[in-house]
């Protein structure tokens, strides 16, 4: 069993009160002149467009998207701040890149509750501008200023052409931790709307949830209120009130009477990966497939125990396939 990881405060990290370059390149584990340089290129990063995408299995489109992804040496830096901010001891209302928290710990705080309503932030790691890293370091933190402008400059992105959005890179491990601290004043304020109304409040990355036993009338108007006074938008189509007796798709789960359920579209998913793997004619073919059906359904096991048999299914299944695969590769078998 791994040891649990030691938290602790803001202000016990070592990136707390950092005052020289000098200081900030040991704790890094780099030289100044490198770090310097590694902020000040414009090729430090891997930009490509991830194409507007069809599941074969459930036919949900995924937008297509810019990613901004930092190359080998940007990205170890990225690992070793992501490395130290996972370690701070996190407000209780973060679920997301957290360790021991997740979307379902994110959904289960709701799962009493008979009033549910879910928001989403637009375009959340754009939106989070280099003034919201910088204030985290600076404010947060308590970075020197030259300290704090060169850490802003190595975590976040700034494009070379129209098409790159600025803000935090969407391909870096460091994002989703940091877009919790750059931003953490405004979650502080919703999560102070949501204590005053006696509700609960909780951020996945850009997904806001709050609950209770009532909502207070003008509950969107507010939460977009604060996001736009924070430097962000509301993506209206996106917000969903549930009443008691609805199903409250929540981060990927559903709550319905105070159980956590799988949403019915990971059964239908479930479904296509079998009819998939059931028209595949030799094992080398369907051994990806088989992979990819214990992996969702040890999920929706996890959540769900009606899934449990089925997962253990898939488990010997999957067992069988592998052997089926080796047998087919080394006897050759024609495709």
């Amino acid at each position: 069993m791994k040891p649990k990881m030691k938290r602790y405060g803001l202000d016990q990290c070592a990136l707390y009160k950092i005052g020289s370059k000098a200081r900030l390149a040991l704790v890094l584990g780099d030289s100044v002149d490198r770090l310097l340089f590694l902020a000040s290129s414009a090729n430090n990063y891997r930009v490509f467009l991830l194409p507007e995408e069809t599941c074969q299995f459930t036919k949900k489109v995924t937008k297509e998207r810019w990613v901004q992804e930092p190359k080998p040496e940007l990205r170890r830096i990225h690992e070793r701040i992501q490395k130290l901010l996972r370690r701070v001891t996190p407000p209780d209302y973060a679920h997301a890149a957290i360790k021991g928290r997740s979307y379902s710990s994110n959904a289960i705080v709701h799962k009493d509750a008979h009033r549910v309503a879910t928001f989403d932030i637009r375009k959340f790691y754009p939106s989070t501008s280099k003034s919201h890293v910088y204030n985290f370091f600076a404010d947060q933190l308590q970075c020197a200023p030259d300290v704090a402008a060169l850490l802003t400059a190595l975590t976040s992105y700034k494009g070379g052409s129209a098409t790159d959005r600025t803000g935090l890179p969407t391909g870096s491990p460091l994002s989703p931790i940091l877009s919790l601290y750059a931003n953490k004043p405004l979650f502080e304020k919703l999560n102070n709307l949501a204590l005053s109304n006696g509700l609960k409040f909780t951020c996945y990355v850009d997904d806001l949830t709050f609950s209770g036993d009532a909502l207070p009338l003008g509950l969107t108007h507010l939460v977009k209120k604060a996001l736009e006074q924070h430097g962000h938008l509301l993506s209206v189509n996106k917000t969903r009130i549930f009443r008691g007796n609805q199903g409250k798709h929540v981060t990927g789960v559903v709550i319905y009477k105070s159980k956590i359920y799988v949403p019915h579209s990971r059964f239908l998913k479930a479904r296509g990966v079998m009819a998939a793997i059931d028209a595949e004619a030799h094992a080398v073919g369907k051994l990806p497939l088989t992979q990819k059906l214990a992996g969702l359904l040890g999920e929706a096991a996890f959540l769900d125990k009606r899934y449990s048999s089925w997962a253990k299914r898939s488990y010997s299944d999957l067992k069988l396939v592998k052997e089926q695969a080796e047998n087919e590769v080394v006897n050759d078998v024609p495709f």
